[in-house]
């Protein structure tokens, strides 16, 4: 059996479509064929990557790993193969959950204006490195510092954080929040790639942990379902509102430094250009 770029291109539409049915009819396949071309991936890397249930399939813990490369050969084996090659592929923008916040949109809108033969692809990755060692991105977007010797990191702005509370919390009516008064509310923390621990706390005044995740969808269904609360920069707000969750200026609470994070040796040719230009977009916000 050989392992080729179409058994990857099958996993990914399989975690794309959280179905192997769906992804079969997206790929125009009978089902068999896309189940017996996932086992024969599987055979071949000696992990399960996938959890198969009657609600559909998600990766495994080691699945989201190999989606990260998985993802970025297929890029690599696309752009190779294009008939085009004198054109610049896209710059890949990894993140975590939620960009530059309330600059992405001017971002993205002035990028187009000025380099319309550019594209720049937004790619959420639950991946603390932001994409960047498993090459699926050549610029990220981290609210954590990666602490990498080959990697430049570069502080865009401070964002402030706000407490993300379901409809009918009594926090809701409060005139002001701060970290003292979270401390009877149980907490939901993405502990993969969030910014949130109990070190916001003092020793001896922090709140019970209710449950940790992978994801930002997750973290909101538990918020919304009442099982807790959460900690999250204000961006979360802006990018992912939810009916049935409300997000509360948290006064005391520090800041979340922005970072821009490039690898030293990458040469894609639009890299400097977006740094810059995200560098004015976000200057010109706090002026």
């Amino acid at each position: 059996m050989t392992v080729g770029i179409h058994h990857l291109r099958t996993y990914l539409m399989a975690i794309d479509e959280g179905s192997i049915s769906k992804a079969a009819a997206r790929l125009h396949m009978a089902q068999s064929a896309v189940s017996r071309r996932l086992a024969e991936l599987e055979r071949h890397v000696k992990q399960p990557l996938l959890e198969r249930s009657a609600e559909g399939v998600q990766p495994t813990v080691a699945g989201k790993m190999f989606c990260a490369k998985a993802d970025a050969a297929v890029t690599a084996f696309d752009d190779a193969m294009r008939s085009d090659l004198h054109r610049v592929r896209a710059l890949r923008v990894g993140h975590a959950w939620s960009a530059i916040g309330v600059y992405t949109s001017e971002i993205l809108r002035r990028w187009q204006e000025a380099n319309p033969e550019v594209l720049v692809r937004l790619k959420r990755v639950d991946d603390p490195a932001g994409g960047l060692t498993s090459g699926l991105s050549d610029v990220a977007i981290m609210r954590t510092r990666i602490g990498r010797r080959s990697l430049h990191e570069e502080l865009l702005v401070m964002e402030p954080r706000v407490v993300a509370v379901p409809s009918g919390c009594p926090l809701i009516s409060a005139g002001e929040v701060l970290l003292r008064d979270l401390v009877d509310y149980p907490l939901v923390i993405n502990s993969f790639s969030g910014t949130t621990s109990l070190d916001l706390w003092d020793e001896g005044g922090q709140p019970a942990v209710a449950v940790e995740v992978d994801t930002i969808d997750d973290w909101q269904s538990y918020i919304a379902a009442g099982v807790g609360i959460g900690v999250t920069p204000a961006s979360t707000a802006w990018m992912h509102p939810h009916a049935e969750i409300s997000y509360l200026p948290l006064r005391d609470a520090p800041a979340v430094p922005v970072y821009l994070v490039w690898a030293s040796n990458n040469r894609h040719p639009a890299l400097h250009c977006f740094i810059q230009l995200a560098r004015n977009v976000v200057a010109e916000g706090i002026e």
